[in-house]
């Protein structure tokens, strides 16, 4: 089972509307992920991702992975070309289907991902074809056991989650008043 994503790692800076300013924050996106080890995005991969290394429009190697430049190595990544929080995009309709390996792959990138102290947040796609219920009406999402079981966001609300998400990491990387750090 294939977690579909394209092929090239990618950053997308937000406006404010079509001609607007750039907002001070950017979406990236990885491709998806393969139970078999070597394939796709590794977690390698994700761990050069979540720390600013990897530059807008890398084609990862599904056979080798991603090595930064000397140069880009020599100096830690900028707060700007890091991570802050990690949404993982899930088929609603698969996740029942989702193998012992890849489910092991997800929890590795949990816990790379939770000892770096980045936020996590889950989308669900396709949730109306995954209940009868919400497929009848999707006013019904919140209704519905199964969408509560696996996720409670909206995706008008997730946006705004996923900035309050890394607003946390700012604030837990910030000096304390009186901190010697």
């Amino acid at each position: 089972m294939t977690l579909e994503g394209p092929t090239l790692f990618r950053t997308y800076p937000v406006k404010d509307g079509r001609e607007g300013k750039p907002l001070p924050f950017v979406l990236c996106d990885t491709m998806g992920l393969e139970e078999q080890s070597g394939a796709r995005l590794d977690i390698e991969d994700i761990s050069s991702v979540l720390q600013g290394h990897v530059p807008d429009r890398y084609k990862f190697n599904p056979t080798a992975a991603f090595q930064p430049d000397e140069q880009k190595m020599s100096r830690p990544a900028s707060l700007q070309e890091k991570i802050h929080c990690v949404v993982y995009v899930i088929d609603a309709t698969k996740i029942s289907l989702m193998s012992d390996k890849l489910q092991e792959k997800l929890a590795s990138i949990r816990r790379k991902v939770n000892s770096l102290g980045i936020a996590q947040i889950v989308f669900m796609t396709k949730v109306d074809e995954a209940c009868p219920l919400v497929e009848k009406d999707l006013q019904s999402l919140y209704l519905s056991s199964y969408i509560k079981s696996k996720c409670d966001v909206l995706l008008l609300t997730a946006l705004q989650q996923m900035l309050r998400f890394a607003d946390d990491y700012f604030d837990d990387i910030r000096p304390v008043e009186g901190d010697p750090k």
